[in-house]
């Protein structure tokens, strides 16, 4: 799936577009496949936004496996503010704050990749994103449908880098059969 999503979103690069979006069910590697698109793209600077600071350490922890040493990572959250790292991983709700956003140049981040991208269609999301100006942005989502009507998709141009489904993950082996009780 992984090796897929980046041979795509490459794809994607090329043609000259901005933006794409993951739809990957949730436990089937979306931050992996951030990270190994990171490496191939490899920008000097990037943002990853998150609305947890528990989801951005596990991220961290899935980059420096992919990265080792190659790059520093640092944290922006209501108790870390470890912003000169060469990738940063940021809450959402941090960074959209005036004095914190405008400290950073809009063209700062080469790329920037958003978790749980279906919550974008929060004014502080929208914030983040009429502000930064990359050369490329990656949504990641399990559930890029809203039930208020939000376009993700429009939001990302359309491009779909990849997706699996829950049912295609179960039947591919990349996830466990569950039963909910």
């Amino acid at each position: 799936m992984q090796a897929s999503f980046v041979k795509s979103l490459d794809e994607i690069i090329e043609l000259g577009e901005k933006r794409a979006l993951l739809i990957s069910a949730t436990g089937t590697g979306k931050t992996y496949a951030s990270a190994f698109a990171m490496r191939h793209v490899n920008p000097i600077r990037a943002l990853f936004l998150a609305h947890r600071e528990q989801v951005l350490k596990q991220s961290i922890r899935s980059y420096k496996r992919v990265f080792g040493s190659t790059k520093t990572f640092g944290l922006l959250s209501g108790n870390a503010r470890e912003m000169d790292a060469d990738y940063l991983f940021a809450t959402m709700q941090t960074i959209s704050k005036d004095q914190i956003l405008g400290s950073f140049a809009r063209d700062e981040f080469a790329m920037i990749v958003i978790d749980e991208v279906h919550r974008a269609g929060s004014s502080s999301y929208q914030k983040i994103l009429d502000y930064f100006q990359p050369d490329f942005c990656l949504g990641m989502t399990a559930s890029p449908d809203r039930p208020d009507g939000f376009d993700i998709y429009g939001l990302f141009d359309n491009n779909i880098a990849y997706e699996i489904r829950l049912q295609k993950a179960l039947e591919e082996g990349l996830l466990c059969p569950f039963h909910y009780f």
